[in-house]
This record gives structure tokens, sequence and C-alpha cells, in this order.
């Protein structure tokens, strides 16, 4: 398998050999994944976004990111969820964690696939995820951040995106089983888009809220 290399843009004098080392990389290495990104199952999702959320930061190109994005590729005729932009990479890791487990315990419940595979269904599905960068070109571009203010982004900041996609195919339950083309085990669900990215968007909801700054009334 080839691997795709990323450099630690806090270190500009990090040799191949460093790189090649790095925390990032070596962890890409180690679970076999090609790039920074892969297809599994939303437990093992979990914990490859839980290790190297936050470091992905400062791995991104042309430069390291100071600000964070998750867009969720739904299916359908939907259009992708994205969050609001994300000022650190704790935040940023922890909010894309909560939207994965909201979106694992829907995905859970689906009776009929319970019914075909068993009370681990769920663990059969392999949706896909990948981390990547988005720079902005242009000066004065306002955009909504998590906090709920709307900020001006200069030109040249550098987003840590995760982009999760591939995402189970809806089928009614009554006509489950009956896609041939498709792997049922791995592939289809008969929870509707509309529910999927309504879960992903509630796990990320509860996450940035309980971020949140709590007002504390005050005393006379």
């Amino acid at each position: 398998m080839g691997y795709s290399l990323y450099r630690d843009r806090t270190k500009p004098s990090e040799t191949d050999q460093e790189m090649w080392d790095n925390p990032l990389n070596s962890y890409l290495r180690e679970n076999q994944m090609g790039r920074a990104g892969t297809i599994c199952n939303v437990s093992d999702m979990i914990r490859h976004v839980e290790t190297i959320g936050a470091m992905w930061w400062q791995h991104t190109s042309p430069a390291k990111a100071t600000l964070g994005a998750i867009r969720f590729i739904n299916g359908g005729i939907l259009k992708p969820s994205l969050t609001p932009l994300i000022d650190t990479p704790k935040l940023f890791t922890t909010v894309a964690a909560a939207g994965l487990r909201s979106w694992r315990t829907l995905l859970a419940a689906d009776t009929r696939r319970r019914a075909a595979y068993g009370d681990d269904h769920a663990e059969l599905l392999l949706p896909g995820f990948n981390f990547g960068e988005y720079q902005f070109d242009q000066e004065g571009t306002r955009c909504l951040f998590i906090d709920g203010t709307q900020r001006t982004v200069p030109a040249g900041t550098v987003v840590a995106m995760l982009v999760i996609d591939r995402i189970p195919i809806w089928s009614p339950p009554e006509q489950f089983g009956l896609r041939g083309y498709y792997d049922n085990a791995s592939r289809i669900s008969t929870t509707d888009y509309f529910r999927q990215a309504d879960a992903v968007q509630q796990g990320w909801k509860k996450a940035i809220d309980a971020d949140a700054p709590r007002e504390h009334p005050t005393t006379a």
C-alpha cells in the first residue's frame, strides 16, 4: 500500500525521516490508512477522529489550520450538512465525535437490519471519512462561527476539514435485501436520509451547547 505523508506545519525544518515518523503518519500506517481517511464502521471512525482530529490541524496544506469545519455528505436530494467554523482543535474533535455517536445510535436502532444481522448489525455498515482542508482566497469573507457570531475571515486562512461520506443507502423496510447490486450488510439501511442527517446535526448541537459559556445569575 502506498502512503500519503503529511508534514507538520509547526516544524518548518522537519526532515523526511521525521515526517515519516511523526505521530500522524505513524498512526495512519499502523492502521493501514493510505491517507488521512478510510472506509470503516462508525465505531472505528469515532476512534480515528478522536485520535487524529486535533492533530490534523497542524498537518494541513499549505499552512497550519487556524479554523475547522465538519461536512456530512447526505444521501438522496439533501444538501450536505456543514458545521459553522470552529475555533479550536479540541472542540473540532469533540463536535465531530458527538455527531458520529448520535448517528451510530440511530443506525443501531434499525430493527430490520437487527433481524437480519443481529445486535451488532450497525458495526457492519461501512461509511467513509476523509480529513482535508479549505483555504479562503478572498478578503472580507463573512462566516458563521460556532458561537453564533458572524466574523470576517482573512484571505489565506486555512480551515481543517473533516468530510463524512458514503453514508448508508436508504431502503424501505419491505424492500430490504432486494437491491442485489449493493452489499446489504455494509451499505443498506432502512433509516432514511432525513433522520440520518438530523441525528448528526443533533449530535453537533449537543456538543456545541455543552461548550457554550453559561450565564451566571447576578446578585444584588
